[in-house]
């Protein structure tokens, strides 16, 4: 059975060559050809005689003149081979027929050729269309195969290269030439040894090999690649197909996004210390400036009011009016040391440690009211205890800072702090005001900069930061301290 399918495939390829060869001869020579074959029967017909039976050889003879010259070509070659057959039948052989059987010869002998001639044609001309197709296709093909930007190569059972397309040489280096001479069974370094690799891995288990590698190219570059190795077959055959797409472009883009968001962590992590380090010079300044009004400049108001009570005294004692006077500047003196005093605390809880952030939030609320002239309004649930110092201290200045937003930006006129324990055992704070909400402070007064400097200090304590407008007007931040683990 395999000799029989091999003498087969043998006598196959011998009648592809023959038409090839046939079709690539110049028309009028093939023309004249047959028609001396045509002269050559009409004489075999004459010497032979009318009862050898020569009716094949000029079938066959119109089937090459329909096939390889043309159609009406063909038309004309049986009209002149049924005129042929019968003037030689009549002429040359007399006795041998009768002139009506002569008639009857070229009647028969053209209406069969003349049939035989436009069966073949029909039958040709669908083939020469479906040739014709299929050329446009596989020339499609070759056009689609040729121009993609993806390397393809095809390879024979016996690792003959049939096909290397420009992507492909483009890609693992070399020339078209030196490609098609490629071996993947025998060639183990040239080009990209990893996909050669690949190539006989998949010849031989027959399954489909994916990955994505850089690969080593014959000009000794470098190559990112999506290599895709899969064996087909057809009929008795095995072909090999390689898929290569460059992706070094990409791989660089991503190496490069990937570098630009670590230099971005980076440069986020030292704003962050930045930020940190911003806040901890504030931190330490306000302190200072409030341990200095509290210790030199409190002290300072102190002797003056001292002083001016002393003054007074005396004055009154001499009877003086200008005691009058010197009563007023005591007054006066003693309502800048008060407030004075409660900047202080504002700027430098000390006792934050001792007392606590609800202590020193009620105390805040005094200093507001007494310095801004604002109701500020102060509850705290029972058992709300803030025991890292951190945390209570940033608590602590996101409060200032959203009564601040309040008063100098918002306009309001009333201030509610509240402190509560959340269910998970975190301290939550609200600030409510009655201001003009925070939209148009932000948009307006640019406060944008105090909401940035709370929502920062909120991340530092593991704290969450809603700022939003409330539906009756005036603004809400609330602040959720997560319980201790």
């Amino acid at each position: 059975m395999h000799s029989a399918l091999s003498a087969m495939t043998i006598g196959n390829g011998v009648l592809k060559r023959a038409d090839r060869l046939l079709f690539s001869f110049p028309k009028p020579y093939l023309a004249s050809g047959i028609v001396l074959i045509q002269a050559l029967l009409f004489y075999a017909y004459t010497v032979s005689g009318p009862w050898i039976p020569l009716s094949l050889f000029y079938l066959l003879n119109l089937f090459f003149a329909a096939k390889y010259v043309g159609g009406n070509f063909s038309y004309m070659l049986a009209f002149a081979a049924a005129a042929g057959r019968t003037y030689i039948k009549v002429g040359f052989y007399p006795g041998e027929a009768l002139w009506w059987q002569g008639q009857w010869q070229f009647v028969s002998s053209l209406s069969v050729y003349t049939l035989f001639c436009y069966l073949m044609n029909a039958q040709l001309s669908g083939r020469r269309e479906v040739e014709e197709a299929l050329d446009k296709l596989s020339s499609l093909s070759e056009a689609i195969v040729a121009d993609t930007d993806s390397g393809i190569m095809v390879f024979k059972e016996d690792g003959e290269c049939i096909i290397a397309n420009r992507a492909a040489v483009k890609i693992l280096g070399g020339t078209a030439e030196q490609l098609r001479r490629l071996d993947y069974r025998v060639d183990v370094a040239w080009p990209a040894p990893e996909l050669l690799a690949a190539a006989r891995e998949t010849m031989r288990t027959g399954a489909e090999t994916k990955f994505t590698s850089k690969l080593h190219t014959a000009d000794r570059r470098e190559v990112w690649c999506v290599a895709s190795v899969r064996q087909i077959k057809r009929a008795d055959t095995s072909y090999l197909l390689m898929v290569l797409t460059d992706i070094s472009a990409y791989k660089k883009a991503e190496d490069a996004r990937q570098q630009a968001d670590k230099e971005a962590a980076v440069a986020r992590a030292r704003a962050g210390v930045a930020e940190r380090k911003l806040l901890s010079i504030s931190e330490e300044t306000q302190q200072r400036i409030g341990r200095e009004l509290h210790d030199d400049l409190g002290q300072q108001l102190m002797g003056v009011a001292f002083m001016s009570e002393v003054l007074f005294q005396k004055l009154k004692d001499a009877k003086q009016e200008e005691m009058q006077d010197a009563a007023k500047i005591t007054v006066l003196v003693n309502e800048a040391m008060s407030r004075t005093r409660l900047l202080a605390h504002g700027l430098y809880p000390a006792e934050l440690k001792e007392k606590g952030v609800c202590r020193m939030m009620e105390k805040f609320a005094g200093y507001v009211e007494g310095i801004y002239q604002v109701e500020c309004r102060f509850s705290c649930q029972p058992g709300c205890q803030i025991d890292d110092p951190d945390a209570a201290i940033n608590l602590f200045r996101i409060v200032q800072e959203a009564v601040t937003n309040a008063v100098k930006h918002g306009h309001a006129n009333h201030i509610d702090l509240r402190v509560s324990a959340s269910p998970s055992g975190g301290i939550s704070v609200e600030i409510l005001d009655d201001g003009c909400g925070i939209l148009h402070a932000s948009t307006t007064d640019g406060s944008g900069l105090g909401i940035r400097s709370m929502r920062y200090r909120a991340e530092l304590i593991g704290a969450s930061l809603e700022v939003a407008q409330r539906s009756n007007g005036g603004t809400r931040v609330a602040v959720s301290l997560p319980a201790v683990q």
